[in-house]
C-alpha cells in the first residue's frame, strides 16, 4: 500500500547516517512516501544538515534532488509556525488529517502514531507496508487507493486491454480518478488511456462523435485525454497486464479499471521503477513491442475530439 509519513527535517538532516538510513526507506515502490510538510520540506532538511561535512552535504543535496520524483507526496496540510515546533505542527495536523505515522527525533509526550528515529525499522508495525493488497471494484475506492500517484504525477497512463470509454464501468473509475487529479490542481497533468484494439470496440469515428457525452463534466478545464489503441505483433508480447503507469511510479491493477461493484475485489500491486520504465517504453508511439493503431485521439475538456 502507499502510506504517507511526516518526517521531521531536523531529525533526518541531523547526520549523514540518519539521512541515508531513513531516506532509503521511502519510495513509491516501497509503499512509503515522505509528506512535503511543510511545503519546503527539502529546504528544511538541507538547512538542518549544516553540521555535516561538505561532501556529505553535497551527497544529501543530490539525493534530495533525485528523490523528488519518487519519494515525496504533497501534503496539502497547513503549517503554522505560530503553533511552535515542527513536531507540534505535525501532531496537530495528525489529529485533523492523519499521516500513517510521524517520524521524529523524540516523542516526549508518548503521542500515538509517532516513531522515534532510533525505533525506525522495517519490522516496526507502522513501517510495514504490503506491496500487494485488495480493494473493492468501485471507482472511488480504486481512485483512493491510487491517490498518491494521481496527485503527484505529471504523466498518467491507464493501461487496460479492455478499457472502453463508452462503458459506464470504465467511466466511473475514470471520473473518480480525474476528480482526485482535479482536486489536487492537476489540470496540466497529461492523461492517457491505452487499450488493445478489437472488433467490439467503438471505431474512431464513433468515439469522435460520442466522446463529448461519455466524458461530459469529467475533464478539468484545460486538460485533455489521449486515447491510444494497440495491436499485438505476431509472435510478440501480449497486451494483457493492466497497470496505472506514471512518471514517478506504477501500480498493477490485476482485474482492470472497470468498476464492477463492491461485491468484487481487485488486487493492486506496487511496481518496481525498472518495470515501470520498461512498460512505459513499450507504449511510446514508435514502440517495437506493440503496433500503434492510428489515429491517436485527443478528447479536450470542451468535448471536442481531435487527431493527435
Amino acid at each position: 500500500m502507499l502510506y504517507e509519513y511526516a518526517v521531521e527535517p531536523a531529525a533526518i538532516g541531523s547526520s549523514w547516517q540518519n539521512f541515508r538510513y531513513l531516506f532509503e526507506k521511502f519510495g513509491f515502490d516501497r509503499g512509503r512516501l515522505i509528506s512535503r510538510f511543510p511545503g519546503k520540506w527539502e529546504r528544511e532538511v538541507y538547512a538542518a544538515a549544516n553540521a555535516m561535512k561538505p561532501l556529505e552535504r553535497a551527497r544529501l543535496e543530490v539525493a534530495l534532488r533525485e528523490g523528488k520524483q519518487t519519494k515525496f507526496i504533497r501534503s496539502g496540510r497547513p503549517y503554522d509556525p505560530a503553533l511552535g515546533t515542527w513536531f507540534q505542527n505535525a501532531v496537530t495536523q495528525h489529529a485533523v488529517a492523519p499521516f500513517h505515522a510521524i517520524i521524529s527525533e523524540h516523542n516526549p509526550a508518548a503521542v500515538s502514531g509517532v516513531i522515534t528515529v532510533d525505533d525506525v525499522d522495517e519490522r516496526h508495525p507502522l513501517m510495514m507496508s504490503s506491496h500487494t493488497w485488495e480493494v473493492e471494484r468501485v471507482g472511488t475506492t480504486l481512485a483512493a487507493a491510487m491517490r498518491p500517484l494521481l496527485t503527484s504525477a505529471k504523466t498518467i497512463l491507464f493501461v487496460d486491454r479492455f478499457f472502453d470509454l463508452s462503458k459506464a464501468a470504465y467511466q466511473e473509475t475514470l471520473k473518480a480518478c480525474l476528480d482526485v487529479i482535479s482536486a489536487a490542481g492537476g489540470n496540466e497533468v497529461r492523461c492517457e488511456i491505452h487499450f488493445c484494439d478489437h472488433d467490439k470496440r467503438p471505431p474512431p469515428e464513433i468515439v469522435a462523435r460520442e466522446a463529448h457525452r461519455w466524458v461530459n463534466g469529467m475533464l478539468p478545464a484545460g486538460m485533455s485525454l489521449l486515447l491510444f489503441g494497440w495491436k499485438e505483433r505476431p509472435g510478440g508480447e501480449d497486451f494483457h497486464a493492466r497497470n496505472l503507469l506514471t512518471d514517478i511510479g506504477g501500480i498493477s491493477v490485476e482485474a482492470g479499471f472497470s468498476a464492477e461493484g463492491a461485491h468484487q475485489k481487485v488486487q493492486l500491486g506496487l511496481l518496481t521503477p525498472d518495470l515501470v520504465k520498461s512498460k512505459l517504453d513499450a507504449l511510446v508511439r514508435t514502440s517495437a513491442v506493440y503496433e500503434l493503431v492510428q489515429p491517436v485521439l485527443e478528447i479536450r475538456s470542451d468535448g471536442s475530439v481531435h487527431s493527435a
